[in-house]
């Protein structure tokens, strides 16, 4: 496997548990907003094969779980095998995951207990293009989300970050609708973008920072709405919180 980072325990990437997280090398979509983009750059990382990972994941004794993130970790050909030994020793094991290889999550799905897809944008090929930089099949995406959202015994979690300058509020409105229509049973998180090295200094001025009073009207209509999911915003205002909470604590 390609590895471009380790990060030992972090307390952020699962809620509520102390979790190892494992950065793959490489991805099929050219996000110019990514803030982990040094892991599209060629010759970035190490090959690490299984084995090694796993000694490293066992002697790690204060984590409960481990996210495996990207880049894309389903371009990865050993992630099956990794996820397999990690199930063996009874770890908690998270995907970060685009959702354009629904072939390669249905063979995971056995083996893992989260899945956390990014909805870069509303499910229409043109769109995507447009806050990918690639050509992307939305009804990978969806099929995917269909895979996913059928297998009950999977913490399903769907985010989407909000750029200023290259979303409009209409097109959360429009993933929400479509996880409404498709009966999502997870959690779907509004994400702050912020601007981070990884984005690289030509893009600094380019992707602006939404506020935190935007995020908060985008997400406004869905507080008191009858959905099947839980609707949380992240921000650096909030943190990591439920919007009923958040409006709860405003109108209070």
């Amino acid at each position: 496997m390609r590895v471009g980072g380790i990060i030992d325990i972090s307390t952020k990437d699962i809620p509520n548990k102390s979790t190892m997280v494992i950065f793959t090398v490489g991805c099929n979509l050219s996000c110019g907003f990514c803030h982990n983009k040094y892991l599209l750059h060629e010759g970035v990382g190490r090959d690490i094969d299984v084995p090694k990972l796993m000694e490293q994941i066992k002697s790690n004794m204060l984590v409960s779980g481990v996210s495996i993130s990207g880049g894309e970790p389903t371009l990865q050909n050993d992630l099956l095998e990794l996820c397999e030994e990690i199930k063996n020793i009874g770890k908690y094991i998270s995907i970060d995951t685009n959702g354009t290889n629904p072939e390669i999550i249905t063979k995971l799905l056995p083996f893992i207990n989260r899945v956390a897809l990014d909805i870069k944008a509303p499910l229409n090929n043109k769109k995507l293009a447009k806050i990918t930089g690639n050509q992307v099949d939305s009804d990978l995406i969806s099929e995917s989300f269909i895979i996913i959202n059928n297998r009950e015994d999977i913490d399903f979690e769907i985010r989407t970050t909000y750029v200023e300058n290259l979303m409009k509020p209409n097109d959360i409105d429009k993933i929400i609708s479509y996880l409404r229509k498709n009966m999502f049973r997870g959690n779907f998180v509004l994400q702050q973008y912020q601007y981070s090295e990884g984005v690289g200094e030509e893009h600094k001025q380019k992707f602006q920072k939404p506020e935190h009073i935007t995020l908060l009207n985008i997400l406004k209509p869905y507080k008191n709405m009858n959905l099947p999911f839980q609707i949380y915003l992240r921000d650096d205002v909030v943190g990591y919180s439920r919007i009923d909470q958040i409006y709860d604590y405003l109108d209070a």
